[in-house]
């Protein structure tokens, strides 16, 4: 899909995805126009979705960019990225102080949907985090306000993912 035309904080339309590649593209599109933080609720950081060079690219670029920025991830289960070396987990390892990976405290675990809020405003979201079929919208005042509160609340609770630090030798 492309998203070439599409505004953060202006373009306020609903976007029906059903491909990991449709996630990835609006993703993209979201992450390069990013200017103040990144929040991702994520089962396993869908690989399909975020383990792309170009994902990682326009990341690194928004963590060195402001160093007031920030990139927050909550993710129920590092196992799949673990395993798979995922490219998220290097870049987070490398820029610690603007990227942090956390897990969702006991409560919190669990949570069936996953979703994605750039500066408060755009969201990318799926009810069911297995599945690629989700919305989207560049100016989703409501939803992005009320999943930025819902991620917080649930980032306040939660530990450092320690599974994903680098080590030192």
């Amino acid at each position: 899909m492309d998203f070439g035309d599409y505004r953060l904080g202006e373009t306020d339309q609903l976007i029906a995805l059903g491909t990991a590649q449709d996630n990835h593209d609006l993703a993209l599109a979201m992450f390069r126009q990013a200017r103040r933080e990144i929040l991702i609720a994520s089962y396993d950081l869908d690989g399909m979705v975020f383990d792309h060079e170009d994902i990682i690219e326009a990341l690194s670029a928004f963590a060195r960019d402001n160093r007031l920025s920030h990139l927050r991830i909550l993710l129920q289960t590092p196992d799949r990225a673990i395993k798979h070396g995922h490219r998220l987990v290097g870049l987070a390892q490398r820029l610690s102080s603007s990227i942090q990976i956390h897990r969702p405290a006991e409560e919190h675990q669990g949570f069936a949907d996953a979703f994605i809020v750039v500066d408060g405003i755009g969201v990318l979201r799926r009810k069911m985090a297995e599945r690629f079929e989700g919305t989207g919208n560049f100016k989703a005042s409501i939803d992005g306000r009320d999943l930025h509160t819902r991620f917080i609340s649930m980032w306040e609770l939660s530990t450092p993912e320690t599974r994903l630090r680098r080590l030192q030798l």
